[in-house]
């Protein structure tokens, strides 16, 4: 199988070079050379062949895999959250823009809820939408890289722009892009965004120096593109050391004057206030998403718990991750988890923190930029260790977000550090060489403090700091050399070996988050999932149904992939509402990490549109409600249920029940799905529908009719001859923006059963089209491109006044690099 990943991401980020010279930036050609190469080696198996980096082998844990294989071990599960979430949404996600479709609905999990708005989709992801030429696993290739070239590319560029030579900015752009959060979590929409922190950083330094409209248009440009890689959580802790930034050099170092100070923060705001328009159709419906979410109805029940991963093994862990044990590969024997190693950027970060500690102090350069990292250091390492204030304001502030994962910060400030200790480690060694010593014998305490049950932990733990202390070694050999004033190619030739020896720790360090595996593995159908396809073509088109899973089957998202729709969702953005109405009639457990159907002994399955259940071998279910097995072999046994009912179907009779109570008691003892709705209210055209709905009428009364006429995700028509008005019911969860017409006459919906849409049809035979189409994504649309169409008018109207000789914005004082 041809793999060009490597020749898409080549091409892409040979264009961004070029773009970012033209624009002045100070990128050197052998710099980003360099760059791609590194990468290109580190993901060359999964850019160049038949290979992909997902843990897609995690499968064959899971049935129906796990019954065709021996072979149950899976080389990285802590990463499970890629199989059955993140690719089977990114799956979903291609296929609606490579079918020219915009992917508003993801109707394969959780009966149906909004996909875009599912930040986690990634959606509007610009690294996604670059990647889409290219196959499902080779884009997650395409887009890894993409990601490591960001970090590597805009930390380089930030480190110059503070001053640090080439070299040192390199090392220190290696540091944070190859740091283990960005590897360890490299395939999620966390590093999507996590890769642009050195960005957001170095379009606030362009702006201090000059306000061009250039640079106004990039800031803006680059936090629209930030919001849409899929984390809002992550664009808050940028927003938070960029904060800090900003207020670090207008309050602390005050280049400016006051009325320049203004400026400059109100043109940050206008960057800021621009990019979050041109980002509103994410913007939009993920607000109108996130207070419906069950991980919002979840976090008012139970907030994020504060000091997670804080104690004194998860501190070890932030200076050596491979201390407790070699993970992914092995289980640990301390806190070693992809949570807790994530802040690892270099062993020489933490030297290079003291160095410039001892260099801030000894030259009292206490409004120096050094100082800012090294102050932030603390604070970020604070909120991660839970010390008292700042931590608890931190998360007063912050509480939606997990901020364990403010790692990414402790991660990017010691790689700047790094970058600007080899330099200060060639003009005043007497510092780094200190913090060099300091951080070798923190190393050794830790080997002689620690308690080891077994020897060959010990052991283990000698192992997994050599590649630190070589890196130390090689450090404190450039500050001697340094300090006996040897000639410049020795200490050239250090830093090059320098350079080496953190990539080779890091490297080590990250290697086994990202396996490569056979792309045949790569969701894989078994026999099971083939026969449920033929059940699928043997099914009427425009009679769609669901299905689902019994105990760990088949599980939840993963079906996604093969196109079947689903009952469970496994997502925090999955509808709340709708999970606890599952959890309150069928005892589904949604407060479990994995969730599991057992109750396949309700009529609930049958509302719910569900006609296959998927079990594992030898299962049975209870043939007196109405399953037959249409399925039997090895990988496991597929039951029809046979009174399932249609997406949309009338019903006879209406119970309106406005007291709470009665309703949820008059809810979970309900069984006549068939006939009947419960409605909390009902909103009447006249009252003519209030009498054909409420009031008793004869049993021998005509019923209405209907056939759906076409099905398509999230859109469906119909025919109905109704003798009166008659409710529709569907088992969709009703959710802001479907909108309904009858004979192209919009109608409003009727929430109904709690949690579902419904719709009135009055006397007469009607065409019925029921749609997703949320105002609040096309509104996002429309402000989206009214704030490119006013970026571009601004950008072009003020390039053409200072050809005609009108001046630009006054230059600030700048904080130019040395």
């Amino acid at each position: 199988m041809f793999n060009g990943s490597w020749l898409l991401v080549g091409i892409v980020y040979a264009a961004a070079v070029w773009l970012a010279r033209r624009a002045g930036a100070d990128l050197p050609r052998r710099v980003a050379t360099f760059f791609y190469l590194l990468v290109f080696i580190f993901l060359h198996q999964s850019l160049t062949r038949d290979f992909v980096n997902l843990p897609v082998d995690f499968l064959r844990t899971l049935p129906p895999w796990s019954f065709l294989t021996r072979d149950h071990v899976t080389l990285n599960p802590d990463m499970n959250d890629l199989v059955l979430q993140i690719v089977p949404w990114a799956h979903q996600v291609r296929e609606s823009w490579l079918s020219f479709d915009v992917p508003l609905w993801n109707e394969r999990s959780g009966a149906g809820y909004p996909l875009l708005a599912n930040a986690q989709s990634s959606a509007l992801s610009l690294i996604r939408l670059l990647s889409l030429p290219l196959p499902l696993g080779q884009s997650f290739a395409a887009e890894a890289a993409m990601k490591i070239l960001i970090a590597l590319t805009f930390t380089y560029l930030f480190c110059r722009r503070r001053g640090y030579s080439e070299l040192a900015s390199a090392i220190g752009a290696v540091c944070f892009g190859f740091c283990s959060f960005l590897i360890v979590w490299l395939h999620f929409p966390l590093v999507t965004v996590a890769c642009f922190v050195p960005a957001a950083l170095y379009a606030i330094d362009l702006i201090a120096e000059r306000r061009s409209p250039g640079r106004v248009v990039f800031a803006a440009v680059l936090s629209a593109v930030m919001i849409f890689g899929g984390h809002p959580e992550t664009v808050a802790h940028i927003f938070f050391i960029s904060l800090l930034y900003t207020i670090w050099i207008v309050a602390v170092e005050r280049p400016f004057s006051l009325r320049d100070s203004f400026r400059f923060l109100l043109t940050l705001g206008m960057a800021l206030t621009a990019g979050a328009l041109l980002a509103a159709p994410f913007l939009a419906p993920f607000a109108e998403a996130m207070t419906k979410s069950k991980r919002y109805h979840e976090l008012q029940l139970v907030p994020n718990v504060i000091g997670y991963y804080s104690d004194w093994p998860s501190f070890i862990v932030l200076l050596q991750p491979k201390f407790f044990g070699d993970v992914p590969w092995e289980k640990a024997w301390g806190p070693a988890t992809a949570e807790s190693i994530t802040g690892f950027a270099g062993t020489f970060g933490i030297a290079a923190w003291l160095a410039l500690l001892i260099d801030t102090i000894a030259r009292r350069r206490w409004r120096s930029r050094e100082a800012f990292f090294v102050l932030g250091t603390l604070i970020v390492l604070g909120i991660i260790l839970a010390w008292p204030v700042v931590s608890e304001v931190f998360h007063f502030v912050f509480q939606l977000a997990a901020n364990a994962r403010l790692r990414l910060l402790f991660c990017f400030l010691l790689a700047v550090m790094t970058a600007a200790a080899i330099d200060l480690a060639r003009e005043r060694p007497r510092p780094v060489l200190i913090g060099v010593l300091f951080s070798a014998a923190m190393l050794l305490f830790l080997l002689r403090s620690a308690t080891f049950q077994l020897p060959w932990r010990h052991d283990a733990a000698v192992l997994a700091i050599l590649p630190s202390v070589v890196v130390l070694f090689i450090a404190a050999l450039l500050c001697v050399a340094t300090r006996l004033r040897r000639s410049t190619w020795i200490a050239e030739g250090l830093t090059m070996l320098l350079a080496v020896a953190v990539i080779a720790e890091l490297w080590n360090v990250s290697r086994g988050w990202n396996p490569n595996i056979r792309t045949a593995m790569m969701y894989p159908k078994t026999p099971l999932i083939s026969a449920l396809d033929e059940l699928r073509e043997k099914q009427p088109p425009n009679d769609p149904f669901r299905i689902v899973g019994a105990g760990p089957a088949f599980f939840v998202n993963v079906p996604a992939v093969y196109g079947f729709e689903d009952i469970r969702a496994h997502d925090p953005m999955a509808h709340g509402r709708y999970l606890g109405f599952l959890r309150t009639l069928a005892d589904y457990e949604t407060g479990q990490y994995f969730a599991k159907w057992e109750n396949f002994e309700t009529p609930l399955l049958d509302y719910l549109n569900v006609r296959y259940v998927v079990a594992p071998p030898a299962a049975t279910l209870p043939g007196h409600w109405g399953y037959r097995m249409v399925y039997d072999a090895r990988d496991g046994r597929i039951f029809e249920n046979m009174t399932v009912l249609p997406r949309f179907y009338t019903v006879r009779n209406v119970i309106l029940e406005f007291n709470n109570d009665r309703f949820l008691q008059r809810l979970k003892s309900h069984t006549e799905w068939p006939g009947t709705a419960i409605l909390k209210n009902l909103p009447v055209e006249n009252d003519q529908m209030r009498l054909d709905m409420l009031a008793p009428r004869p049993l021998d009364s005509p019923n209405a009719t209907m056939s759906i006429t076409s099905s398509r995700g999230n859109e469906a028509t119909m025919r109905v001859t109704a003798p009166r008005y008659t409710l529709v019911v569907s088992s969709i969860p009703w959710w802001p923006g479907w909108k309904i017409t009858r004979n192209g006459e919009r109608v409003e919906p009727i929430r109904v059963n709690g949690s579902f849409l419904g719709f009135a049809v009055p006397k007469g035979t009607y065409d019925v089209r029921v749609w997703y189409s949320p105002i609040t994504f096309w509104a996002g649309v429309w402000l989206s491109l009214a704030m490119a169409v006013g970026l571009a008018v601004y950008l072009v109207g003020r390039r053409h006044s200072s050809q005609r000789g009108v001046p630009p914005d006054h230059p600030d004082p700048s904080l130019r690099s040395g």
